[in-house]
């Protein structure tokens, strides 16, 4: 007699496996995958513990296999009957890999959101973030109007995620839409009393103009705002963040310059796309998040589960990289030197070089044998991906690049990442110097160095360059913002550069080979550093931006006292001068809603504190510029003081000649170098037209009367001469 073997099965499959490890072992999956490994299995139990929170943070190093365990973790939800489940990631070039990697792992996928597999909780939709998050939404815009009930989401990637999201809740007209030039003439005199020079430079669209329209004369100007604007609304540059940020207009920042405008809220009502709010469980997988407080202000997370990230035990499953930065071993390598070594490795090997802008770009034009933007990234990488290129350059990409293997043995971060659009230009110059401004740029960091080791195999030297990078870096502040694994492999690149100190390029040259040729002495080092990793610290979430997020949505239902009394309490969370300044203008336009006078008040305290924000109506006053009181040499010396060894005023003054560099993009920074070499040169030194909007760029003051008055015009082309307008 034969058995009824599929019989059997079926009395022993009737209810669908749940727990995802268990899952795996049920798959019919390619050989490769013959079990989950350590670092996925923690995780993947630490989710499973979990899974009923609303939100959940899954922390992995790159190259650990977070696609495995997104799929994983959504399998075991639609098991449950919490489908519809959709995995979601940065850009279409992802959608490619995760769509490979699950037909690998014998899980079913889709593409298309009218799968009518995807839709009964039988499939996984995979999709890229836009196709989610957009004005158009085919999943449905505005609360209480989802379309496609969605499950379970998993945002992989989530730190790339939330560039591409806030986008999508941004108004950015040219000057040469209908609408720009009534809205230049609305505000006119309230730009002027900020700065009469710089309207000059917003009207001439300088590249280099940011000028941020006052809070008050927003608000008090919003009915005209929206009779302006409304006409529009399905121009093809309005019809995508006008369903998505209409309804909180009057809580936006506007700001001009460039030849362009830009209009978007602080804290994103990412609620009028409810299919995502309404999902009963949210997945967010990244590598690195130095900052949690980006799920709460982008993706209304609950702040009290992204305090608690699943994470894998001890140092995780990383690659070996070296790090390096050759300029704090010997201050006197230049990147000339570093870029012709770069040039010769590319010879045998791939040479990957992130930079911060096209302009930078061009300085590696000369040995780069091809130079990948948004428009030809996927065509690149998969050359990259295939055999021997040489040098590529990277515009901008810190992120959503895989380079596995000899796609990338050589990799260059060149410069601090620099941020893009209007209104986060003017934030990056208020924050400058803060503490939030540095977690944000060592998590552009830490994404860019995660390109090169995409799994455990994978080996690659990583140069920091550039003196302002190689100044952030020597902070050992900066430093303990990585993330565990990082941080080892820093310590380690830290004990070679002790034992390297001052020494020639040629002899980093032959360190660095022995990462390159796999040593085994070194690879004994490498992985010892990473097995002694530190535990990580639970997430962090900053208060501030908890208090101030519930302000915002306070606000929102115009419940204007409670949201000033949040952020009146955000305000009393850091004593850090600029940062608290920045959070009482944001108090201030709060109260501005119900008592406008005392709001100018709240201003002039906060500009008090941060001289980069809008100055208020009246109360600015010109502080007198003075020489030191003692000798310019003394006071040089004293400036100098703050430096405890030699290497580390070499390095801030290299880092201050990098910022005099003449360029359009750089205009700010080269007028904070001015002001900084006064101080080293021991005058008297101030930047009265952004401290006070009048005045020159810059005023050293050097004694007995005597001032230079220094209009920098940095960004000027001009070949015979250069004018105030």
């Amino acid at each position: 007699m034969a058995l009824d073997l599929n019989k059997l099965k079926a009395r022993n499959s009737s209810k669908k496996q749940t727990d995802p490890r268990r899952i795996f072992t049920t798959l019919k999956r390619d050989p490769k995958f013959k079990r989950p490994s350590d670092e996925q299995g923690d995780v993947l139990d630490g989710w499973f513990a979990a899974k009923d929170q609303a939100n959940v943070t899954l922390k992995m190093n790159t190259g650990s296999g977070k696609t495995i365990v997104g799929l994983l973790c959504l399998q075991s939800s639609l098991n449950e009957g919490k489908g519809p489940a959709v995995y979601v990631v940065p850009d279409n070039f992802l959608i490619r890999q995760v769509v490979t990697e699950a037909e690998a792992l014998g899980v079913s996928v889709t593409e298309d959101h009218t799968d009518a597999a995807f839709l009964a909780g039988d499939t996984i939709l995979v999709i890229n973030i836009w196709k989610l998050v957009n004005g158009k939404s085919a999943f449905g815009v505005g609360q209480g109007s989802a379309k496609i009930r969605i499950g379970t989401i998993v945002i992989d990637d989530a730190h790339a995620c939330l560039a591409t999201v806030a986008d999508q809740f941004k108004i950015r007209l040219l000057s040469t839409h209908a609408a720009y030039e009534p809205l230049l003439d609305l505000f006119e005199e309230d730009l002027e009393q900020q700065s009469n020079s710089l309207l000059l430079d917003v009207k001439a669209e300088d590249p280099t103009a940011v000028m941020v329209v006052p809070f008050w004369a927003w608000k008090d100007k919003i009915k005209k705002v929206n009779a302006i604007l409304h006409p529009h609304r399905y121009d093809d540059q309005l019809k995508w963040p006008w369903p998505l940020i209409r309804d909180v207009l009057p809580l936006c920042q506007v700001a001009f310059g460039g030849g362009q405008l830009e209009i978007a809220p602080r804290y994103l009502p990412i609620d009028n796309i409810p299919a995502f709010t309404e999902a009963a469980r949210r997945i967010y997988m990244t590598a690195t998040l130095a900052d949690d407080g980006i799920l709460v202000s982008h993706f209304q997370a609950d702040p009290s589960e992204v305090l608690n990230p699943i994470r894998p035990k001890g140092g995780g499953d990383i690659g070996d990289r070296m790090i390096l930065a050759p300029q704090e071993i010997n201050p006197t390598i230049t990147v000339d030197d570093l870029k012709e070594l770069a040039a010769k490795k590319a010879e045998t090997i791939n040479v990957s070089v992130i930079v911060p802008s096209k302009e930078r770009a061009k300085y590696w034009s000369d040995v780069a044998d091809q130079t990948l933007t948004a428009d030809n990234i996927e065509y690149g990488t998969e050359k990259l991906r295939a055999g021997h290129v040489g040098v590529t350059v990277f515009v901008n990409k810190y992120d959503g690049i895989d380079l596995p293997s000899d796609a990338c043995e050589m990799l260059i971060i060149d410069g601090l990442p620099e941020v893009e659009g209007l209104i986060a230009r003017a934030e990056h110059i208020i924050l400058n110097e803060t503490r939030r401004q540095l977690i944000r740029q060592i998590q552009r960091i830490e994404q860019g160095m995660g390109r090169g080791v995409r799994s455990s195999e994978d080996h690659c030297v990583v140069l920091l360059i550039g003196s302002r990078l190689t100044q952030r870096i020597h902070n050992p502040e900066a430093r303990t913002l990585f993330s565990p694994a990082t941080r080892a492999q820093l310590k380690l690149g830290r004990d070679v550069t002790e034992q390297l100190r001052d020494e020639p390029l040629s002899e980093l040259e032959a360190v660095m080979d022995l990462c390159l040729n796999e040593d085994e002495g070194w690879v004994d080092a490498s992985k010892d550093a990473i097995v002694n990793a530190d535990e990580d610290q639970p997430g962090h979430v900053d208060e501030a931006t908890i208090l101030l997020r519930e302000a915002f949505d306070a606000a929102r239902l115009s419940r204007f006292a409670q949201a000033q009394a949040l952020a009146q309490k955000a305000v009393g969370t850091t004593s850090d001068k600029r940062l608290k300044g920045y959070i009482k203008q944001q108090l201030a336009e709060y109260v501005h809603h119900t008592n406008p006078a005392e709001a100018q008040q709240l201003q002039l305290s906060a500009v008090e504190l941060n001289r980069s924000l809008v100055r208020p109506m009246h109360g600015i006053t010109y502080s007198k510029l003075e020489a030191p009181k003692e000798s310019q040499a003394a006071a040089a010396v004293a400036f100098m003081k703050r430096f405890l060894e030699k290497n580390d005023l070499i390095l801030w003054v290299n880092a201050l000649i990098e910022a005099l560099e003449w360029g359009e993009a750089n205009t700010k920074r080269f007028e904070r170098a001015m002001r900084d070499m006064g101080l080293l040169l021991g005058f008297g030194s101030q930047m009265p037209e952004d401290d006070f909007g009048k005045g020159p760029d810059n005023l050293w003051s050097i004694g007995n009367l005597s001032y230079f008055v220094i209009e920098c015009k940095s960004g000027a082309t001009s070949a015979k001469a250069i004018s105030k307008h």
